[in-house]
């Protein structure tokens, strides 16, 4: 049963119509994405749900009973209170309850006899009353929540208006999630998590949370774990699609694809029968003229869905480095209070692509300073390599300088002419007298496209990028990512954006509680490598004693060993002959034909399911794989014996 519906919704400013004829619903438990580029609305959109804003027309209906919560992209607590006690306090009755249980607490802790008893009297009175509220229930759910969203206890207490942007965003999310409203709206809720933020909200939305939600994200990943619904807001209206974000991506690549067969098809005709008719004028047959005419005017006439402008990024390397590019030897830094990392050495070669994952605040972005010579370690060196030209992307953007126009930001330190400097701010969407504004004014997208630009002016060879897609819509980040993968340079990322990572990376480095760990392989394959697994049961151990050991204890391990060895090599040939078949698959996916006849979607469900298939078979193989050696070692030991 769908918990709202949304019916022919149109929303202008001025003369600018934003979106109309939007209509969709939204059912009971169902989590859907609603993606599109930066300024189509979605916000917009979000907010009329919510009530905060409404539509110009159109109609939207809710189930009675129905509570919304809404999470924006500014959130707003209140400052005066504690952390704990702001998430816990989550209407200003339950917050006035909470804050006076606190006081009273305070005061009972040193009071004395009539004092003490009238203190008492109040607690108990404000008590019942904060449980009447569920406040004692949500206290117990609170701390759940601010632990899985990366709060340690020892920050409960912090006063709101301390906590950094991203804390408070991640404070007014445990809020909401507390609430436990019939209907989410989240805008961009993974904006400000750490990776495993991220992965324990997924897993919040996907095991816990029993109501319906809409979420506004460009994080694909999180999308991909997430929804099963797509609702793509274009050019003022909506398509909506079945399936997480990369089914989206490519039915709406197949449905394009389609579209552009058909207009040519379609054009075509249009010419055989504008050509004949033009024949029969010539020919004065105006009856059959007639006809033709009719012919033309009741074709439904194909249009092509407009291409959504986007960065046009091609990462030019200035000059070829030396193959040792980065060698960190024995790095160290400390905060007050907080060691990020110690003895760190690593060496990055020519072309490597790097990605740096770790929790918020474990040195990610101070690492990037320290290489790109913004910050000073406390011991240790860095030493660039022979011809290794750097550029450092700061997620702050604290580089630009607010006073200068977009043109003078990007002349400040490049060697452009004028012209060449308006070309190459265009292919960031700078049109025209955008040029000229002030820094100062531009958005979070806008600072990130011209933060980029600044980077590509310089022709690197080494890129060192804090967070580059933080404010990127879907389409740059992709074009972002196409760079990178093009690139011949190398590059050192610190992102959370495990798409990003998983379509550039060749190597993840963890900086985690101090320690520096490297794995071969994009996010995916060091996700799996860290993935917490089930401890198997420890294979059958020798006794080492001087006598020889039973035959039927040999006897059993050889056996084992024939029946993994056995395992190990059938799922081998399954392993190999799943992707035989799924080379078949991509091979009809790449036919015409098959669009044509309307096969693709079979094609494309059967392509899924085996890539999920072939993907546990990599898993049991690995597994069955350790089991043997494990098996063969204890039979050597018994052997030995």
């Amino acid at each position: 049963m769908a918990v709202i519906t949304l019916t022919n919704l149109k929303k202008s400013f001025g003369k600018r119509d934003l979106f109309e004829d939007v209509s969709f619903f939204i059912n009971e438990r169902e989590r859907v994405a609603m993606i599109g580029a930066n300024g189509t609305g979605k916000t917009t959109l979000l907010k009329i749900i919510c009530g905060e804003m409404r539509a110009d027309s159109g109609a939207m209906n809710m189930e009675p009973g129905i509570r919304v919560g809404y999470l924006p992209q500014e959130v707003d607590l209140p400052e005066v209170a504690g952390l704990y006690l702001a998430v816990v306090g989550v209407t200003p009755e339950l917050l006035a309850c909470a804050s006076e249980l606190e006081t009273l607490q305070k005061e009972m802790a040193h009071a004395t006899g009539e004092k003490e008893r009238l203190l008492g009297s109040r607690y108990a009175e404000v008590s019942h009353k904060f449980d009447s509220l569920h406040g004692f229930d949500y206290q117990i759910k609170a701390k759940a929540i601010l632990t899985g969203l990366e709060f340690d206890e020892a920050e409960f207490n912090k006063p709101v208006r301390a906590l950094s942007g991203g804390q408070k965003t991640r404070a007014a999310l445990a809020r909401l999630l507390l609430l436990e409203p019939d209907l989410l709206l989240l805008d961009e809720p993974t904006n400000h998590l750490d990776i495993t933020a991220c992965e324990w909200l997924q897993e919040f939305l996907k095991e816990k949370y029993t109501g319906a939600a809409l979420i506004v994200s460009h994080d694909r990943y999180f999308l991909d774990q997430v929804v099963s619904r797509v609702i793509e807001l274009d050019n003022g209206t909506v398509n909506v699609y079945k399936g997480n974000y990369s089914v989206f991506a490519a039915q709406k690549a197949d449905r394009i694809e389609e579209q552009r067969k058909l207009y040519k098809e379609q054009k075509k005709e249009i010419e055989r029968i504008e050509a004949a008719i033009q024949t029969l004028f010539s020919d004065r047959k105006f009856s059959r003229r007639d006809s033709k005419v009719k012919q033309l005017e009741r074709i439904q006439r194909v249009t092509l869905a407009r291409e959504q402008q986007t960065v046009k990024i091609r990462v030019n390397e200035a000059i070829r480095s030396g193959r040792e590019v980065v060698r960190l030897s024995k790095l160290s830094k400390s905060y007050p209070g907080k060691r990020l990392f110690s003895g760190v050495s690593y060496v990055a070669e020519r072309g490597r692509k790097i990605g740096i994952v770790g929790p918020n605040g474990s040195g990610k972005t101070t690492l990037l300073k320290i290489i790109a010579e913004r910050e000073i370690s406390d011991a240790g060196e860095v030493i660039l390599g022979h011809n290794v030209k750097p550029v450092y992307f700061a997620q702050e953007f604290d580089h630009l300088v607010q006073t200068r126009t977009v043109l003078e930001e990007l002349l400040a330190d490049a060697d452009l002419t004028a012209p060449q400097a308006r070309d190459l701010l265009a292919k960031f969407l700078f049109m025209g007298d955008d040029s000229f504004k002030l820094v100062s004014v531009l958005s979070g997208g806008e600072l990130c496209r011209l933060a980029l630009a600044k980077v590509l002016a310089k022709n690197p060879n080494l890129l060192l990028l804090d967070e580059p897609t933080n404010h990127l819509d879907i389409a740059s980040r992709e074009a972002l990512e196409d760079a990178l993968r093009g690139f011949r340079g190398t590059v050192i990322t610190a992102s959370h954006d495990r798409y990003l990572l998983d379509a550039i990376a060749d190597e993840i480095v963890e900086l985690k509680e101090g320690s520096f760990t490297s794995y071969l392989g994009n996010y995916s394959n060091y996700r799996e490598k860290t993935r917490p697994t089930q401890i198997a049961a420890p294979m059958p151990k020798a006794e080492v004693t001087q006598k020889s050991k039973p035959m039927s204890t040999l006897r059993e391990l050889e056996r084992l060993v024939r029946d993994l060895t056995k395992l190990h090599k059938q799922l081998e040939d399954d392993i190999h002959r799943l992707e035989t078949q799924l080379a078949e698959l991509t091979t009809a996916l790449g036919n015409e034909e098959n669009y044509r006849c309307g096969s693709v979607k079979d094609l494309t469900e059967a392509y899924n399911a085996l890539s999920a298939r072939l993907h546990n078979l990599y898993a049991e193989w690995e597994h069955a794989g350790e089991r043997l050696i494990e098996a063969e070692e204890s039979l050597a030991a018994s052997r030995s014996t």
